[in-house]
């Protein structure tokens, strides 16, 4: 498979349009659908978004390679990450933003995830009484 086959299948296999894609990579619908004919190509950033939010190796979005693979083992200054983690990692980077500023300042993002959380929580709760 060709880089625009490649796509076409990684978004169908995920279910999502055009336009959620676009919206994800801050492109157009129509950037993806001339993406998917062959018509453009992607900047190098564009590029390297598409395989985080795939989850894909670069190579294998460009059908250079098989193999879906994208990243090595995570690892901390201390020790090796669970697979959990990792697992919860890639799926973070499909978000860059939320990405960003869970590397940038952890703690603060975690405290304000975990505020956003609970709020959800108690208005669940509410709904059910």
């Amino acid at each position: 498979m060709n880089f625009p086959e490649r796509l076409r299948y990684l978004r169908k296999s995920a279910n999502i349009s055009q336009q959620t894609l676009g919206d994800a990579m801050n492109v157009t619908k129509v950037s993806i659908s001339g993406y998917e004919t062959g018509n453009r190509k992607p900047d190098t950033d564009t590029l390297q978004k598409l395989a985080d939010y795939f989850d894909v190796s670069t190579d294998y979005l460009l059908g250079r390679s098989e193999t879906k693979e994208t990243r090595a083992t995570y690892h901390t200054t201390e020790k090796e990450i669970t697979i959990e983690e990792a697992v919860l990692l890639s799926q973070l980077q499909k978000y860059p933003t939320m990405y960003d500023h869970l590397i940038n300042d952890p703690e603060k993002t975690v405290l304000q995830l975990y505020r956003l959380w609970s709020f959800l929580e108690e208005e669940k709760q509410h709904k059910n009484l």
